[in-house]
């Protein structure tokens, strides 16, 4: 089953993070030079996709009208997501009830996910702007009544909204009966980064001050390894590494594949 062996790599992959940190001592591996090695794999794939975009659309450009949001979802390869779910309109320009419940999801998914990202800017900047303060403020205003933990709407959101694109790809992969190769493991990679992320803040706190400085010195390319960071951060660390090295190096065109799988269970 593609979803069990995708959620075993996964696992692997925290174990392994797991290993390296809190029996290896591998700080620096984990802390700094994965992270580096991640990003310019992510980038020299990035610009490859670029490319080819301008390769296979030598009419178009990135700044025309004509650029659909599809084809930026390919490029930014969050399509990666959602290989096992038709997201099309149909040719008739009429969408299903389920196909428009689909893109409300995937809109509520991409809102929550930038917001987090938007967040996690105040750990490389310095000072934080205040508009990612007063964001910040916004997005944790359930905190009100719980004066000990952090609460962020965007955190219970995204997980609700992955939790629904995982089981609706297990559902539709099941219920179509298809032969195509479709891998889950962008966005199991996906689960476990958020979900360690939630861990510290909820459960195994960090102390943010440490993870500041570690985040800065990556970003003025003066690393250095803080004493008092936890082990649940370099496996974070190492899962959001794995997904942006997927991302890159992956050849996958889930899209295709779904058209596939679709004709397959028509001719059926």
């Amino acid at each position: 089953m593609k979803f069990l062996s995708s959620l075993l790599v996964v696992l692997a992959l925290t174990f392994i993070a797991w290993l390296g940190v809190g029996a290896l001592k591998l700080y620096a591996v984990f802390g700094i030079v994965i992270p580096y090695l991640a990003l310019i794999i992510f980038a020299i794939g990035f610009i490859n996709r670029l490319l080819k975009f301008e390769q296979n659309n030598p009419g178009n450009s990135l700044g025309t009208e004509k650029m659909s949001a599809r084809r930026i979802l390919e490029i930014l390869f969050f399509r990666s997501f959602f290989g096992n779910i038709k997201i099309e309109r149909q040719e008739s320009n009429e969408e299903s009830g389920s196909s428009k419940w689909f893109w409300v999801g995937a809109y509520i998914f991409f809102g929550a996910l930038l917001i987090i990202l938007i967040r996690h800017l105040r750990l490389f900047l310095n000072p934080v702007p205040s508009f990612i303060q007063g964001l910040e403020s916004l997005d944790s205003f359930l905190t009100i009544g719980f004066p000990h933990n952090v609460i962020y709407i965007t955190d219970i959101v995204f997980m609700v909204a992955l939790a629904v694109i995982i089981l609706r790809s297990i559902y539709t992969s099941f219920s179509k009966n298809t032969s195509v190769s479709f891998s889950y493991v962008p966005l199991f990679l996906l689960l476990g980064s958020v979900f360690s992320g939630i861990i510290m803040v909820y459960y195994w706190r960090v102390d943010i001050v440490s993870v500041k400085e570690l985040s800065m010195g990556l970003v003025t390319f003066s690393p250095f390894i803080p004493m008092n960071v936890g082990s649940i951060l370099f496996i974070h660390i190492f899962l959001v590494s794995s997904l942006l090295v997927y991302l890159a190096v992956s050849s996958r065109k889930p899209m295709h594949q779904w058209n596939a799988s679709e004709n397959e269970a028509n001719i059926g």
